[in-house]
């Protein structure tokens, strides 16, 4: 059903989510400014007030997503913060939010536009937050125990590539796995991750 009215900015948003949910259904390469503006019942020149051109459009798509992302392990990070299980729990939210949603794993990084910064330095800017989280929040538990800053970047690097790599897995169409990733994964995590003291 098609959108007619728009207040305070909410066609962009529209737009994005309209976007998003086009490429899902008929991939990128069909997407259009144009297509997008019709399905939200607009004009074709309406999209052009929020967007230069296609590439932006997507890059704000990106962004749009990356920002959902940060959400979920900003209500994990402030839900466990004095928790045991902070950096276990942020681990399995991260891998759930592509399980439960795959199309958002090839979407942000299937291309070239994504920063990653793995010096602890990128947790002081907004290049890639849900980066940026993890790594303020693991070098916040690691100081704790004392850890030399090295080290610390060496674990939270073994950590990003831990839980990166199983949301890569669990969202492979061909991938088979005999156990339900979300019953799994706390276990799967705790396997293999780096041993540390809170």
């Amino acid at each position: 059903m098609k959108e007619k009215s728009y207040h305070h900015g909410d066609l962009r948003r529209a737009l994005i989510k309209a976007g998003i949910d086009y490429i899902k259904q008929e991939g990128e390469e069909a997407l259009s400014l144009r297509k997008t503006a019709e399905i939200c019942g607009v004009s074709n020149a309406a999209p052009y007030a929020h967007f230069k051109n296609k590439d932006e459009f997507i890059a704000a798509m990106q962004r749009y997503v990356m920002d959902l992302f940060a959400d979920e392990l900003e209500k994990t990070a402030a839900e466990y913060k004095d928790s045991p299980s902070l950096l276990l729990m942020l681990g399995k939210t991260y891998v759930m939010f592509f399980y439960q949603n795959p199309f958002y794993y090839d979407f942000l990084f299937s291309r070239k536009n994504i920063k990653i910064k793995l010096s602890l330095s990128n947790a002081d800017t907004d290049e890639n937050p849900p980066l940026a989280i993890l790594q303020k929040t693991a070098a916040r538990v690691f100081r704790q125990a004392d850890l030399p800053e090295k080290t610390i970047q060496d674990k939270i690097i073994a950590m990003w590539a831990l839980v990166h790599g199983l949301a890569a897995i669990a969202t492979m169409p061909n991938v088979e796995y005999d156990d339900d990733w979300e019953t799994r994964i706390e276990e799967i995590i705790k396997s293999i991750s780096l041993p540390y003291k809170a």
